[in-house]
């Protein structure tokens, strides 16, 4: 049998590492079981959720374009500014103008949306038109208006959204918990 260490020789010493690299290998250290995932120039959480629905489920968190924005605005920074909506929405439009809706929330304003409403479950209906008037201001770019009515559209229809063929549909709550998360 021969030892491969005496004839290579002493190991290389390896080259210092980065501080990012070093950052690295102390949370690797940790003991952590499962996956851990670095990313190197992106905000990591904003890889994660600045992508559209079915983007963001497919976990490749460095396909961020640079020029991508994501810095939307919550519903009650809409609700208590007003003066900061796009021109071509009002805050007197009714909801279903820009949102095809059944029921009760199509007397709603753009406005009153915005506040909590006893039919609007999981207030999904608020988020919608938060993540419309960001889209709508350039707040985000990763999302376009027609998305965000196709969203509508069909979690008003099925009671769920689902991001693309074959993906589990989202409950209420996650459809709120994704569109709230594209929120600063």
């Amino acid at each position: 049998m021969v030892n491969h260490e005496d004839q290579d020789g002493p190991a290389p010493t390896p080259a210092p590492l980065s501080p990012k690299g070093a950052s690295r290998r102390r949370i690797a250290g940790l003991g952590v079981s499962g996956v851990v995932m670095t990313v190197a120039s992106n905000n990591a959480m904003a890889a994660l959720v600045c992508k559209s629905p079915s983007g963001a489920l497919s976990g490749n968190l460095n396909s961020q374009k640079p020029n991508e924005r994501c810095d939307g605005l919550s519903p009650g920074y809409w609700k208590n500014h007003t003066e900061d909506w796009p021109s071509e929405v009002k805050t007197s439009d009714r909801f279903a103008k820009l949102f095809p809706s059944r029921g009760k929330l199509s007397a709603f304003t753009c406005l009153q949306i915005l506040s909590k409403q006893e039919a609007d479950k999981n207030n999904v209906a608020m988020h919608i038109m938060a993540t419309y008037l960001n889209v709508a201001s350039g707040r985000i770019t990763f999302l376009t208006r027609q998305a965000v009515i196709e969203m509508w559209v069909k979690y008003d229809k099925y009671g769920t959204y689902t991001p693309n063929e074959g993906a589990m549909p989202w409950s209420g709550q996650e459809l709120t918990n994704y569109l709230s998360s594209t929120q600063a």
